[in-house]
């Protein structure tokens, strides 16, 4: 495998949950070689606790063949800070499913990627370390939380919506070379910003 990924990434945590055998020997693998020390591994179904609060995580990798509408709600309720400490945790889906409108679903959840399956270890390094290296600001509305993914301005008669520069989990835990306690402090400073926007969108 070849990229430059950083190799100091030992403060990353990282959640992989419902994934096949491959894809998780895959994206593990890949993980330890960008140098993850601190990975979990959940095959929980549907309706079982969310996610753990009590170990904050930096990744979370999400296998939605099983059951999409668990994996996207799962997402959505993480951008909210339902049952999750880091709402702003970097967040791929995986998926069988290429086709446009189903990828376009998934990014409506608030994930940061999507990978297809059947993966492959050179482009898990390279969407990992591209997330590592750039994060995309957060759009918040209503009923969206997450990265902002317009490519053109806002249409006319749109209202914009608040765009936040948010925490990168990856990139503080690796190239940034953060404390765990500064990233905790960091990620309770932006959700309090982007509850004001989102009360202040919702009142407006």
């Amino acid at each position: 495998m070849t990229h430059d990924a950083p190799h100091n990434a030992t403060g990353m945590r990282a959640l992989l949950r419902n994934l096949d055998s491959r894809s998780r020997d895959v994206v593990a693998r890949t993980l330890g070689v960008l140098g993850c020390r601190s990975l979990q591994v959940s095959d929980q179904a549907a309706g079982d606790t969310p996610l753990d609060r009590s170990d904050m995580i930096d990744l979370l990798v999400v296998d939605t063949d099983g059951d999409v509408e668990a994996a996207c709600a799962l997402v959505r309720d993480m951008r909210r800070g339902v049952e999750a400490e880091n709402a702003f945790a970097v967040t791929i889906l995986m998926t069988s499913l290429a086709q446009t409108e189903h990828l376009a679903r998934l990014l409506d959840c608030g994930a940061d990627a999507i990978l297809e399956k059947p993966v492959d270890p050179v482009k898990v390094a390279e969407r990992i370390t591209g997330l590592i290296r750039k994060r995309r600001c957060f759009v918040v509305t209503e009923s969206y939380v997450g990265p902002d993914r317009r490519t053109r301005g806002v249409r006319p008669g749109t209202p914009a919506a608040a765009r936040l520069p948010v925490p990168n989990p990856l990139r503080e835990t690796t190239l940034s070379g953060m404390s765990r306690e500064e990233l905790r402090g960091l990620i309770r400073l932006t959700w309090e910003a982007l509850d004001r926007k989102r009360t202040g969108h919702a009142a407006a």
